[in-house]
């Protein structure tokens, strides 16, 4: 995913004198989705190898808030895991609140699921770039990705593993209700007449406390995974006392197509 993307590509951590344990909370909310639950690890020092079972925290008492009414328990499941006891769909335009507890540390996060990205067009800008036109609302910043998706077969062959920037509409886009947003190059490989109709797009809205994550995600490099290492430059929405990580709200519209 996207959400977490950036987090899993950098190499490893410049070690640091004194290493202090954080919490690790993450979670995607997708919008139309059921809820793959909240992750809740520990990190580990520099010279120890990164295992779950090593990482998880199993004592997690844990719970969501919903518009601020429903209340939904959160029990552990596997590998720091840990999920409703029944199926829980994400419904766009709700707000949820994540408040937990593990070994006196409180720990809270609120984000709000966008609407699905209405999309008005999507073409090449160029020879290796896709430019996609969306209707953009307040309070969600975009991305765009380029993917090589096989229609016929319904296989998606590669997509890109990052944003080329998150986009943020200032008050003409709103009014205007036009944002332009560029995906990353597309790879050599992918520009032969054999793929010419599998290029597609896909567009993400995420609440906009994602802006601030995307821009600082890479100031801890070099390090390899910000989940396990690290992070205290990054710019996270979970509260409490040596916590970090995200719980955030995304919508996702895949497989546009490209016209030429």
């Amino acid at each position: 995913m996207f959400l977490i993307f950036g987090c899993e590509n950098v190499d490893v951590i410049t070690p640091e004198l004194n290493y202090t344990e954080k919490i690790v909370v993450r979670a995607e909310l997708k919008a139309y989705s059921v809820f793959t639950g909240v992750t809740f690890t520990k990190t580990l020092p520099l010279n120890e190898v990164y295992e779950i079972q090593n990482a998880e925290l199993k004592n997690v008492s844990a719970y969501l808030r919903i518009d601020g009414i429903r209340i939904v328990t959160l029990r552990y499941s596997n590998d720091g895991v840990y999920l409703p006891l029944d199926d829980l769909n994400i419904s766009p335009g709700d707000t949820y609140e994540l408040f937990a507890e593990v070994n006196g540390t409180l720990i809270y996060s609120k984000t709000k699921i966008p609407l699905l990205p209405t999309i008005v067009s999507a073409s090449l800008k160029g020879d290796r770039v896709i430019e996609v036109n969306i209707k953009p609302r307040s309070g969600e910043v975009y991305g765009a990705a380029w993917e090589i998706y096989n229609a016929s077969s319904g296989n998606l062959i590669d997509e890109a593993t990052d944003f080329k920037t998150i986009f943020q509409p200032n008050d003409l886009e709103i009014s205007a209700n036009e944002l332009s947003l560029d995906t990353k190059d597309i790879p050599e490989e992918y520009l032969t007449s054999y793929y010419s109709s599998s290029l597609y797009a896909s567009v993400y809205a995420f609440d906009k406390q994602y802006l601030n994550f995307f821009k600082t995600k890479n100031n801890n490099q070099p390090t390899e995974n910000i989940f396990a290492q690290g992070g205290d430059k990054i710019s996270w929405n979970v509260e409490g006392k040596n916590v970090i990580g995200l719980f955030i709200g995304l919508a996702n519209v895949s497989h546009v197509k490209v016209k030429k």
